[in-house]
């Protein structure tokens, strides 16, 4: 039987005791990188408000309710959410947890690897078209010990966001991401109850697994490594 995917239903007491709100917190901050100079137009993402990641390519510049680090690393921002995210293209992100007021010293690193593939040898991919009238897209999928098991690849005007939902950003026990030179960020986490997660993701285009064990989350990112996200 196929499991290609199923609903991430969490518990209602676990969802809220993760995701309650502090109500208006301000936190202040600063940037910098690992050699202490501050890093102008850091992304303080997932505060509240819709989140959207085009390729570096495109050169675009934040609409006005985005919030971006200044020449000097600077940043405020208020808001009832229990976390945020700052990220840069070139860095390894940091998920900043909420709770009240605070002033905070964040540290990017620069990414040295990409790679989230944990085994010697990969395991072998088949693939299968899954495309419809909006998008395509293509699974890539193994066999393990719950059946077959996959990732899915696409593209579309409204595929993707270009980064991962609030939700998974908020919930996740354990929550890492890196973002390409290019923009496309690489999330990955999972949940309090063992379930993991991974979303590879630019405005248009993604690929993803969702609500798997652990051991079937490290042979798939494996394959996910070897998977293009890609526009049409």
């Amino acid at each position: 039987m196929w499991q290609w995917s199923a609903l991430r239903i969490v518990p209602l007491a676990i969802l809220l005791a993760v995701v309650r709100p502090v109500a208006g917190a301000t936190i202040e901050g600063t940037v910098t990188d690992a050699s202490g100079k501050p890093l102008e137009n850091a992304r303080i993402d997932h505060i509240g408000k819709r989140v959207i990641v085009v390729s570096t390519d495109l050169a675009t510049k934040p609409s006005p309710d985005e919030i971006r680090t200044d020449s000097e690393g600077r940043f405020r921002v208020t808001t009832d959410v229990p976390a945020f995210v700052v990220r840069k293209p070139g860095y390894e992100s940091e998920r900043v947890r909420v709770n009240g007021d605070a002033q905070v010293k964040i540290t990017l690193q620069r990414i040295t690897s990409t790679s989230r593939c944990k085994l010697s040898v990969p395991p072998h991919f088949k693939t299968k078209q899954a495309n419809d009238v909006d998008y395509t897209a293509t699974w890539y999928y193994i066999d393990t010990k719950t059946g077959p098991q996959g990732i899915i690849s696409g593209s579309g005007p409204t595929y993707s966001w270009g980064a991962p939902s609030d939700k998974d950003v908020w919930k996740s026990a354990d929550y890492s991401e890196f973002m390409y030179d290019s923009g496309v960020v690489d999330a990955s986490g999972h949940s309090a109850d063992g379930k993991y997660w991974r979303l590879r993701s630019i405005f248009g285009a993604a690929a993803q697994y969702y609500n798997q064990t652990r051991e079937n989350a490290e042979l798939l990112d494996c394959v996910m490594d070897r998977v293009p996200v890609k526009l049409r």
